[in-house]
């Protein structure tokens, strides 16, 4: 069932972007007047939401190609394809990056925390059963469940194309800011950027990006904007949109 999805900056100021996904599926996608936030006019319940990822998410939006990889093969590609992130915070790092505390939300298999060396403590959280169940092998350790499973205070928060399925951003952004560190806690966040299809990505075509199972679509510049409302300040972005965020308190306006 679907209901209204407010834009965050509390405006009903909108304009139709699309009528459909990029699938063909009837889904309407706005754009506020606004803030200049894109998002789903309407969105699933909680309960729609964790039966989806649970049940479907991973045997609809995946490749028959990706879907016949092993568990081994996919971590090894998540790690291969994922050292530009550690890279990013290595650069931008506040202390050394050792005897931290690292978490991966939704982090799929949790290749990405294969970069860190192990004398961190490093920690997935994700709702798939085998992935959480392979990344133990590989020393990590996987909790089922996301921000409201993490009860302690992390150095460094890894939300890689996650924050564009959060269907209450407003509670979601709240959990987060319960497990920071002010000034401390380094959060890399990542997600399709908006303003990088300008630059060449899907060719130029908006409509590729707009995904049933996404909620928002952020440019670089709007997503700094609805952060800086919840007191994080930028330490770094980009278009594509990767970006490390840190936890001041300071809020900024509108």
């Amino acid at each position: 069932k679907l209901i209204k999805n407010n834009c965050l900056c509390g405006d009903d100021n909108d304009i139709i972007l699309s009528l459909i996904d990029r699938h063909c599926v009837q889904f309407i996608t706005v754009v506020c007047k606004s803030c200049g936030l894109i998002r789903a006019k309407d969105y699933f319940r909680n309960e729609d939401i964790e039966n989806f990822y649970t049940n479907f998410y991973r045997t609809i939006a995946y490749s028959e190609a990706y879907k016949a990889l092993s568990t081994s093969e996919i971590f090894d590609r998540q790690k291969t394809n994922s050292k530009f992130k550690y890279d990013l915070i290595n650069e931008y790092k506040i202390k050394p990056l050792n005897k931290l505390k690292i978490i991966d939300v939704g982090g799929g298999v949790g290749g990405v925390l294969e970069h860190f060396s192990n004398d961190n403590e490093k920690y997935l959280f994700d709702f798939y059963d085998p992935y959480l169940d392979f990344a133990k092998t590989k020393g990590i350790r996987s909790v089922k469940g996301g921000l409201d499973k993490v009860d302690f205070k992390p150095d460094i928060v890894i939300l890689s194309h996650v924050v564009e399925h959060w269907n209450n951003f407003e509670n979601e952004i709240q959990k987060l800011i319960n497990i920071q560190k002010k000034n401390e806690t380094l959060n890399y966040i990542e997600f399709p950027g908006v303003d990088s299809i300008k630059k060449g990505r899907r060719e130029g075509d908006i409509l590729g990006d707009i995904h049933l199972p996404h909620v928002y679509y952020f440019t670089s510049y709007v997503f700094e904007n609805i952060m800086n409302r919840n007191g994080f300040e930028k330490i770094y972005s980009d278009t594509l949109t990767k970006s490390i965020y840190i936890y001041t308190e300071n809020k900024k306006n509108l």
